[in-house]
């Protein structure tokens, strides 16, 4: 720990946000700052030795609602030859740290998305508290840097990294917390979300290279590019990590590149623009090929097929570094790749647990968001160390941690949301929570999907019929989606998607199983979405979606078919 002294009373608690490497990694941390500025007794700056850096974080603040951040572009006159000298978006780190460290010695503390910047303590920089960001949140050994070690305070997206960052020895108790992934909210915020690269309604490829030695650019990359220049099934993004095509030698050759293939229409290459960082293109895309890149898990926020090319014959089956190739099959030759992307399509069924399950460990997700949570943890530590003038905050969030909920029991038992702690959910309900939370899924990857037709009217005495099962109609407040029956072992189960009037994903499900909840609905998060369930007459029934507790559990009032029966034989009386 550091062991500078408190400071002057009435001062704010200083926080640096320093990025000193390309532009990806500000998404990992400017909404942070954001959050931070806004908190009282706290001061956000944002430090970087690139003006371009400095303006797209001040866009950032901006779309983020604004916030009374600090911008600082800091970039003596050798960093400035530096980057003109190799057409980098960044002078190399190791000058920068060199050059800055005496600017950087007058925080609080310093947050980074990176590791090298830990070498400011050798170059004298002691007196500052040092905060890792995390950047990405992949399964690669680079992300588990033993100089993790050396900071003060760690955060991490996840329960995956906080595994196994305990058994690595990289973080103490006290001393980090797992808040999310704040570069969503970022990244939602920046992006426009009505571009499109193509204008037809062929499935998307988005082809993710990584730079490391361990990617598939150098032995598949041009295969992958001609496989796709001739076929007419799918469209192609060729949109590669952005340090591969950082400074002005690696711009040339993929500039070249594209000129050869301008010609296909069908194949958009994308150079190292913001679409490559924000989130863009994994959001758009129907099917991920790739390496290693941790964008994966970017793209799994929507389940959807994925393919992955092994270029080096790796045994990577039992290895934790691949955990992600169980998400869709492994290519080792690119010569049936097309067909290997149709076969992903339509056997992505086979995928859909793993991707579920691989993105809930990766991400903790809660309805508060990450950059407001990971925002607290740091001002907690911080004022901690500097002060003690504000509690340190919780470390982790997710089931393990979260309550189960239920609502008071009676007439309009979810009208006023009356929530009261509930023993912890018994295996049965799990049962019908996964079913729900599964089938809630499936539909948004359906939604997803050009080729998928969805169902915009439904009949609920036929779904009776058909299955056993009573259905609502929905409220007036929702927008019927689609309509589906996935079988399972407990028999049908009927979901119907719909969205809210802010366009907001949500899901009823009913299905015949005994819960817990009886007539009173529990409330549970579960892989990162809120369910409410409860049963009536022999069924049980539950209303999913990544919304607020209260407004989930109206809208739960609203579709409840013994409350409204309730409702009707009140009025009738």
């Amino acid at each position: 720990m550091s062991s500078l002294g408190s400071p002057a009373p009435g001062r704010p608690l200083r926080v640096c946000f320093f990025f000193n490497a390309q532009r990806h990694q500000m998404l990992h941390g400017v909404s942070t700052a954001v959050q931070l500025a806004r908190t009282p007794g706290f001061e956000a700056h944002l430090l970087s030795p690139c003006p371009e850096h400095v303006a797209y974080g001040r866009r950032l603040v901006e779309r983020l609602g604004g916030a009374p951040v600090v911008f600082s572009t800091v970039s003596p006159g050798l960093l400035s030859a530096l980057r003109q000298a190799t057409g980098a978006s960044s002078p190399p780190k190791l000058v920068s740290l060199a050059l800055l460290a005496r600017r950087l010695s007058g925080f609080d503390a310093i947050a980074v998305p990176e590791r090298t910047s830990i070498l400011l303590r050798r170059l004298g920089v002691r007196g500052p508290l040092f905060v890792h960001l995390d950047h990405g949140a992949g399964d690669r050994a680079a992300g588990f840097d033993p100089r993790i070690r050396e900071f003060d305070f760690v955060l991490m997206a996840g329960e995956k990294h906080r595994e196994r960052l305990t058994r690595e020895g990289l973080i103490r108790d006290g001393a980090y917390a797992v808040a999310g992934y704040p570069k969503f909210d970022a990244a939602d915020a920046i992006r426009d979300p009505d571009w499109r690269p193509f204008d037809d309604r062929r499935p998307t490829v988005l082809y993710n290279p990584h730079f490391s030695g361990l990617g598939s650019w150098a032995a598949f990359g041009e295969r992958v590019i001609a496989a796709f220049a001739g076929q007419a099934r799918y469209n192609l993004i060729v949109a590669p990590h952005v340090r591969m095509t950082d400074g002005r030698a690696r711009q040339a050759l993929w500039r070249e590149l594209a000129a050869r293939y301008a010609g296909c229409r069908h194949i958009h290459f994308d150079t190292g623009s913001d679409r490559c960082i924000d989130m863009t293109y994994t959001t758009l895309a129907d099917v991920y090929l790739g390496d290693v890149s941790s964008q994966v898990y970017e793209f799994l926020r929507t389940p959807r097929p994925c393919v992955f090319l092994d270029a080096h014959g790796v045994d990577w089956a039992a290895d934790e570094n691949y955990s992600h190739w169980r998400f869709g099959p492994v290519v080792t030759d690119p010569a049936a790749l097309v067909e290997t992307v149709d076969s992903a399509v339509a056997g992505h069924w086979r995928f859909l647990a793993p991707q579920i399950e691989g993105f809930a460990g990766t991400f903790d997700t809660a309805a508060e968001p990450a950059s407001a949570r990971a925002a607290e943890a740091i001002a907690g530590f911080v004022a901690q160390e500097r002060g003690g003038r504000r509690p340190a905050p919780a470390r982790g969030r997710g089931w393990r941690q979260a309550a189960a909920l239920t609502v008071a029991a009676g007439a309009g038992w979810m009208a006023n949301a009356a929530l009261e702690k509930a023993p912890a959910p018994l295996a049965e309900a799990r049962g019908f929570v996964d079913e729900a939370v599964t089938s809630h899924r499936t539909t948004l990857i359906r939604a997803a999907m050009k080729s998928q037709p969805e169902v915009r009217e439904f009949d609920p005495a036929e779904i009776r019929a058909a299955t056993g099962l009573s259905v609502p109609r929905l409220p007036s407040t929702l927008l019927l989606a689609d309509v589906q029956i996935f079988p399972s072992n407990r028999g049908p189960i009927v979901q119907i998607a719909a969205a809210t009037d802010r366009g907001e994903p949500i899901s009823f499900v009913a299905m015949r199983m005994d819960t817990p909840a009886g007539a009173k609905p529990i409330l549970e998060t579960y892989k990162g979405e809120r369910v409410v369930y409860w049963e009536d007459r022999g069924q049980a029934f539950g209303v999913v979606g990544a919304i607020p507790a209260e407004r989930l559990l109206r809208l739960a009032a609203e579709l409840a078919p013994g409350e409204r029966i309730a409702r009707r034989s009140r009025k009738e009386s």
